[in-house]
């Protein structure tokens, strides 16, 4: 299985353990799509999008001197968008609907975001789509 499979089986599994995760993307940093996992949602524009949000989000921490981004909640009428950063070069873009369990996805976008830098970076971790999901 090649890297980019792996990763987009995370996205995969990550969907799989979160009832309620629509769609998920991973982008470059400068917002260029890498993998998606989306079904009517246009990937490159989620990755141009995700770039900038996170972007601003970081401006924003870093302004208000709390620390570093962890990740950008959008919430609107119809649910949520989170995005997460990957290692300093990607990030993690998940679409759910008003029913997530948003401490859930929180823990588990958190979990895979760290091994998809793994994967990415050529290094083992344990994979979560063999994991068993957890509360």
């Amino acid at each position: 299985m090649t890297a980019e499979d792996e990763v987009l089986a995370e996205m995969r599994a990550l969907r799989d353990r979160v009832i309620g995760i629509t769609d998920t993307a991973l982008a470059s940093r400068d917002g260029l799509i890498i993998s998606a996992d989306t079904a009517d949602l246009d990937p490159d524009s989620m990755a141009a999008l995700g770039a900038a949000s996170l972007g601003l989000a970081q401006r924003m921490a870093a302004e208000v001197g709390k620390g570093l981004l962890r990740q950008a909640v959008t919430r609107s009428s119809g649910g949520y968008v989170a995005i997460y950063a990957v290692g300093s070069g990607a990030l993690l873009m998940v679409v759910a609907d008003t029913g997530v369990d948003i401490m859930r996805l929180d823990r588990e976008a958190t979990a895979t975001t760290e091994v998809i830098d793994s994967i990415r970076a050529g290094r083992t971790a344990t994979r979560g789509a063999g994991r068993a999901a957890a509360g």
